[in-house]
């Protein structure tokens, strides 16, 4: 390791449930000089990310901790070292069968291609400050934070009963057996889409306060895009940047806020909306671990 690698500032990640504002968040670390990925969509999603997390096997059973440990090691080198030089055969053959799940040939629909995959294959190394986002981030987050020393984590936290009626509803569909939740298709989407939440977003708060004091931060969509100065301020403090560091005034475009103001919210089980109420109200209490 250089001397210049040794001082470079730890990855920062960015995660939260899919449509939760998460762009926004990318946008500003990629502003702040990170390197967030070569392989991006338009809601700025690294699609490395993407094609080794959101394995079509691991949608449908609970995956061996030595399989997630082995996703973050590859993932690690191709944003620093890059796979292109030293690929192993297991290494090659396992991105091999990934990408044959991917389209347009395969049937996996998860937000990569095909082409990503080869992306991933050729990458290369890459300096500075790096870090990236993809919202299924919090999904695998204990396993990132023992493979990726010094990790920091930006978890994306949006009013639960407005999502409860995203039509983002990728994860809650695809991840609810890694929290215990049953495959009950007979329940209504929205109700499954706020129990998705209030477990997950819980499961991730707890996470964090327990195992990364000072490296993980909350932040509540809502009052960022309220009060974007001081929520920058947060921000910028977590990733140490400079106070001069303004944040452009075109960057947030908030939409779609107060959507649940348009449903029937007595749809939703007495005990999920306590449930869900009171991860909100720590989210809005609390905003970060360790700052």
């Amino acid at each position: 390791m250089t001397q210049t690698q040794s001082i470079l500032p730890p990855a920062v990640a960015i995660g939260g449930l899919g449509g939760s504002g998460t762009r926004v968040f990318a946008a500003m670390l990629q502003y702040a000089g990170y390197h967030i990925g070569n392989t991006l969509n338009d809601p700025l999603d690294n699609l490395w990310f993407t094609v080794l997390f959101k394995q079509a096997a691991w949608a449908r059973a609970q995956p061996d901790p030595a399989d997630v440990a082995n996703a973050v090691r590859l993932f690690r080198r191709a944003m620093t070292t890059g796979l292109s030089d030293d690929l192993s055969a297991d290494d090659a053959a396992l991105i091999t069968r990934l990408r044959a799940d991917l389209p347009p040939e395969g049937p996996w629909h998860c937000g990569a291609q095909t082409f990503h995959a080869d992306a991933l294959v050729a990458s290369g190394p890459s300096d500075g400050p790096w870090g990236w986002k993809e919202p299924n981030t919090h999904i695998f987050l204990p396993h990132l934070n023992q493979g990726i020393a010094g990790l920091r984590y930006i978890h994306v936290v949006r009013n639960g009963l407005d999502m409860a009626f995203s039509a983002n509803t990728w994860q809650a569909r695809h991840w609810g057996h890694l929290y215990g939740l049953p495959n009950t298709p007979d329940v209504s989407l929205p109700i499954r889409q706020l129990l998705f939440w209030t477990v997950a977003n819980r499961a991730t708060l707890d996470y964090g306060a327990r195992h990364m004091p000072g490296r993980f931060l909350v932040m509540h969509y809502e009052d960022v895009c309220a009060r974007p100065d001081p929520n920058w301020q947060r921000m910028r403090r977590f990733l140490d940047l400079p106070d001069t560091l303004a944040l452009p005034a075109e960057m947030l475009r908030p939409t779609t806020i107060g959507r649940s103001l348009d449903h029937d919210l007595s749809v939703f089980p007495k005990d999920l909306i306590k449930a869900s109420a009171a991860v909100q109200h720590d989210v809005e209490k609390l905003d970060a671990f360790g700052s």
